[in-house]
């Protein structure tokens, strides 16, 4: 499942994945590895009394994105590979977990297709990119955004029927009677990336450059993700960044939202 930690002030920590491991009680969390320690402390804190063991287990297992589909949520097979399909998005295809000594032979064997194993993660954020998924400390700083802002709901990361957690009144809130006017979204760039974009630089109307309609998140070659005022982004079609001229693409995964003039009214009792 894919879910996301929150502070107190209802806004995203650590965005996670977590397995169900070999043991009933047993659990693995995925995280970027800068906020591992910092995870680690957060979960402790909220341990009290009950008899629960954390481990560090990056040395032991490594995880790999693999871009395709899978129709099992998760297969077992030999030298204790394991593939999960994401749970957020089908496009984003599976996560491969190993031991962290197994040959990538092995892992290609089971997978079951010809591929070849990279060290370099910029495939699969270039692939994020496009789809307008942010992940890790990088996209999302700690303590910066709010979990819808982040499109943790469009991303099967928050239920509004589970009882209580750290951050939940705001962020139910929210979604039942307030509008979430900023999302991550993907960015397209029209021409040749100019200089060095710095993280957080203002994307901005280029007839207005004084207007301020986001920030950029990160940039993979000719893609970036922007936390970005929606309407005003998709009204505005072309937008700067820098010396860039970008386009804002609105995600096809994103669900279609009926106009409130159009919506069904609820009966009365």
């Amino acid at each position: 499942m894919y879910t996301v930690f929150l502070n107190n002030k209802g806004r995203v920590l650590y965005d996670t994945l977590i397995y169900k491991w070999d043991r009933d009680d047993a659990f693995i969390i995925e995280c970027d590895k800068n906020v591992l320690n910092s995870l680690q402390k957060h979960l402790k804190l909220y341990k009290l009394k009950r008899q629960i063991n954390f481990a560090d287990m990056s040395n032991e297992l490594k995880v790999h994105a693999f871009i395709s589909n899978v129709t099992e949520d998760a297969i077992e097979s030999k030298n204790d590979i394991k593939i999960y399909k994401d749970p957020r998005l089908s496009d984003l295809g599976c996560r491969v977990i190993s031991p962290a000594q197994t040959p990538e032979p092995d892992i290609a064997q089971v997978v079951g297709k010809d591929v070849e194993i990279k060290e370099n993660e910029d495939g699969y954020k270039y692939l994020r990119y496009k789809l307008g998924v942010g992940e890790g400390a990088d996209d999302l700083p700690p303590g910066t955004t709010f979990p819808l802002e982040v499109n943790c709901d469009y991303l099967h990361g928050v239920s509004f029927h589970k009882g209580c957690y750290i951050g939940q009144e705001l962020t139910a809130r929210v979604h039942h009677t307030g509008v979430v006017r900023k999302r991550i979204m993907p960015i397209k760039f029209t021409d040749t990336i100019k200089g060095e974009l710095e993280k957080d630089s203002v994307i901005s109307a280029p007839d207005n450059p004084k207007s301020n309609l986001g920030k950029l998140k990160g940039v993979v070659q000719d893609y970036g993700i922007g936390l970005l005022r929606i309407k005003e982004a998709l009204d505005a079609k072309v937008l700067a960044v820098g010396k860039c001229t970008i386009e804002v693409v609105k995600p096809s995964w994103w669900p279609l939202e009926a106009p409130k003039d159009k919506q069904p009214l609820a009966k009365s009792e």
